[in-house]
């Protein structure tokens, strides 16, 4: 039996769960062990060009003037481009979701249009016969630069004395929501005890070992796009190619083939990738842009920048009766299209709490512009920060009351035979079960004797932490949450099945993996024999030719 066959045996035969804990084989080990599998920047297509960029040096500066003369006469230079240039081939695009209420960010290109608003933005295109004749004549290309003030501090971002990022907005906020239950001043002024703190959250980006890349092959006979691409969301990706470049969207092909990690870092769309789509129009001729290490430092996108003031109110016995968050975060000169840099404030209000049976809420979610790289949805969007707030208040008022954490969380955690239920902040809740789970690891782990271990240790002068964390993570948002404001994802996935001449069935999807899944995660075309035992598996990433097509 093959590689293939036995995993698919295991996923079809033993389903559902039986494979869960064991070792199942992973079908491309061998073949990307063996150095052979192909990622974006392993292909090389016939009149293949490179891009290079030319980068702000600046947070915020108006593009005075560009001088090419030097730069177009370097060897292997085919054309030198700049922003204006891409927007009379490229339409602007605009980060905002229909269900972020007030959300405002305006139209982005992607080259900068006369005023540059982050260090890392892309300012000018050169194509060359190779990225190292593109990167030299990037070097000699002249612009004169007038900086502008610069808006750095989110804290500082809305005070009216602060520069403007843009003049058409009368101040720098992107979004702002509140939920409040109507119950907290009541809940803290009658509270037993009320914990506060202010926790600050610094800006990270997801590394992936392959920088995100990008080929794009316009041909002009048939007026048709391939695109090679390492993303998360090839049909997503599909729409967005066509509707920027005025293509007919079944006429763009996206490939993904093997990807080298994403980790929430290659579902957006990037400038860079975007004009280098635009210079294969332009140009008639496949067109390569891959980012080296540098250039992913300056410009994918960062999360996590927060700072959330927390109170929490608890009774005399431990129980939480209400909690307030202010959370505010700087997300860059523009909201991140397609997914928006609003969603992962958003998702803090909802989440923050939300293992925990407390009544009354307050949540204010603040969105500020500022010049810097953009931010957006990374890895398990918003529920970090939400779990690290939530559980350092718990930790807080169990410490301040000299109540054992995890027998505070026994005391607040929703009980399992509550559900279906809602949250203070509106979510729908159903079939959990944190008390269980809590038993369990507590259970699991030996907690008492942990914390008797820890104790003898404390007095050698051994400090020993010992941390629990509850917390609640949105599934199954469903193809109509994904569709808002056009950023469509899985919702366009389509598998087309069929009957080969041996009796099997061969089922193929577009879903993409994406170099860190488990193999037994769905992200690989399954093929199951009928009537017999046979089956295998067939590689993921099947491009898409269009809409709802594998």
């Amino acid at each position: 039996m093959s590689e293939f066959d036995e995993t698919a045996r295991t996923l079809l035969f033993d389903a559902p769960n039986s494979y869960v804990g064991r070792s199942v084989t992973r079908p491309n080990a061998r073949r990307l062990t063996q150095g052979r599998g192909q990622y974006v920047d392993d292909i090389v297509l016939p009149r293949m060009l490179n891009v290079a960029y030319v980068r702000s040096p600046h947070a915020h500066a108006k593009i005075v003037k560009i001088g090419t003369k030097k730069a177009a006469a370097m060897p292997g230079v085919m054309r030198i481009v700049t922003g204006a240039e891409i927007a009379m081939v490229c339409k602007p695009y605009v980060g905002v979701l229909t269900h972020l209420q007030g959300m405002r960010s305006p139209p982005q290109y992607p080259l900068a249009v006369d005023v540059a608003r982050w260090q890392g933005e892309p300012v000018v295109a050169v194509v060359a016969q190779s990225r190292a004749e593109a990167e030299d004549a990037v070097e000699m290309i002249e612009i004169v630069y007038e900086e502008l003030p610069a808006a750095l501090d989110a804290e500082r971002a809305l005070d009216p004395s602060e520069p403007k990022i843009h003049p058409e907005f009368d101040s720098n906020l992107c979004f702002q929501r509140t939920v409040d239950t109507g119950g907290v001043d009541a809940a803290m002024s009658s509270a037993h005890l009320v914990v506060d703190d202010t926790i600050r959250f610094g800006r990270h980006t997801g590394v992936t070992m392959e920088p995100r890349a990008i080929v794009a092959d316009y041909n002009p006979a048939e007026e048709s796009m391939t695109v090679y691409h390492c993303g998360q969301s090839p049909h997503m990706m599909q729409g967005i190619i066509a509707s920027r470049l005025s293509l007919d969207e079944h006429r763009v092909r996206i490939v993904v083939r093997d990807v080298g990690g994403s980790f929430g870092i290659k579902i957006h769309t990037y400038g860079d990738e975007i004009a280098a789509c635009a210079l294969s129009l332009m140009l008639g001729r496949p067109v390569k842009f891959a980012a080296d290490r540098y250039e992913s430092f300056l410009s994918d996108i960062h999360a996590r920048d927060h700072r959330v003031k927390a109170k929490l109110a608890v009774d005399r016995d431990g129980n939480m009766t209400a909690l307030e968050i202010d959370d505010l975060t700087g997300v860059g000169p523009y909201s991140m299209f397609p997914r928006s840099s609003g969603v992962e404030c958003n998702q803090i209000l909802n989440l923050t709490g939300g293992p925990y049976k407390h009544k009354e809420y307050r949540a204010k979610g603040t969105v500020v512009f500022q010049n810097k790289n953009m931010m957006c949805q990374y890895r398990a969007v918003g529920h970090p920060i939400a779990v690290a707030v939530a559980e350092h208040m718990v930790d807080q008022a169990a410490a301040k009351l000299r109540i054992d954490p995890a027998e505070m969380r026994r005391r607040n955690l929703i009980p399992d035979d509550a559900y279906p239920c809602k949250s203070p902040s509106g979510m729908r809740f159903e079939a959990l079960s944190h008390q269980r789970c809590l038993e369990k690891l507590l259970a699991l782990m030996k907690y008492d004797e942990l914390r008797g271990e820890q104790a003898e240790l404390r007095k050698k002068g051994v400090y020993r932490g010992i941390g629990l964390s509850s917390f609640i993570e949105v599934t199954n948002p469903s193809p109509m949450f994904y569709g808002v404001g056009g950023a469509r994802i899985a919702a366009q996935d389509g598998c087309t099945i069929k009957l080969d001449a041996s009796g099997a069935i061969v089922a193929a999807t577009g879903v993409t993996e994406q170099g860190k899944c488990s193999p037994a995660t769905p992200t690989r075309c399954l093929t199951a024999a009928a009537p017999g035992p046979r089956a295998r598996l067939e590689s993921a990433g099947k491009p898409c030719s269009r809409p709802g097509s594998p």
